[in-house]
């Protein structure tokens, strides 16, 4: 693997962070990860300070979180707040993708708000679940559509490898598809792909082909990783960032 991906984290300690946020941030920057998505409470008092604390502990703010609604009603909002965060992402983390014709709308929305965001130096990227790849329309699944019917330059993706393996597709593959409109993927695993609502677990102990997808986003130019757990498993919250980290330094993967 030429290049290794920067290791950041969403969620997991997210009811940690609610009792002491810098204690956490701290505790999270000691373990080794460089960034967080959804680091939101930094807006609160003096984001400017806060941020700046933020970057003190060794961490950055990956991406600012938007829905189609803020997207459509309050996108000069949305730039103020990647501005404030000082991050150059902005991330779509769910749409239903239930129809065409939604999606048809949701392409013309990521189109127009993209370019917007993007004549600001801001990318906007969607995160996909696996209903992107088990809903197909015309034997087009709605991850292809999206990608098909949006400007390249106008949107991104930041794929869950995890999300992709539970919808019936290949990690490694969906990467190389997708090439040059992947900045960021979200690293977790799956203890089976039986359980509906409790699948996941630690990072390194499932059955998600991590070393390949891993090495592929490095191989096309992606720059972070992100770990993630849905749900927690056997390990408590700082347990299983903890064991993610390691599991992904003994494998050689950081």
């Amino acid at each position: 693997m030429p290049n290794k991906l920067k290791l950041g984290l969403i969620g997991i300690v997210e009811e940690e962070a609610k009792r002491d946020f810098w204690c956490t941030m701290g505790r999270v920057a000691g373990i080794g990860y460089r960034g967080i998505e959804g680091a939101e409470q930094l807006l609160e008092g003096n984001a400017e300070e806060n941020v700046a604390r933020f970057h003190s502990l060794g961490l950055q703010v990956l991406t600012c979180s938007a829905s189609r609604e803020l997207l459509r009603e309050d996108l000069e909002g949305v730039i103020f707040r990647a501005r404030q965060l000082h991050t150059n992402r902005v991330t779509i983390w769910w749409a239903p993708c239930d129809s065409a014709e939604s999606i048809r709308e949701d392409i013309e929305l990521y189109n127009t708000a993209g370019t917007k965001l993007a004549a600001e130096g801001i990318k906007l990227c969607y995160h996909n679940h696996d209903h992107e790849f088990r809903n197909a329309f015309g034997g087009v699944t709605a991850m292809d559509l999206l990608a098909a019917g949006t400007d390249p330059a106008a949107l991104f993706f930041e794929l869950d490898i995890a999300w992709i393996t539970y919808g019936g597709e290949d990690p490694a593959r969906m990467l190389r598809k997708y090439a040059g409109r992947v900045p960021a993927i979200h690293v977790k695993d799956l203890h089976g792909l039986e359980n509906q609502e409790h699948p996941f677990t630690t990072v390194g102990t499932g059955i998600v082909k991590l070393r390949e997808a891993i090495s592929t986003a490095a191989d096309i130019g992606t720059e972070w990783m992100v770990v993630e757990q849905d749900q927690l498993r056997n390990l408590t919250a700082f347990e299983t960032i903890t064991a993610s980290y390691l599991n992904l330094k003994e494998a050689g993967l950081i």
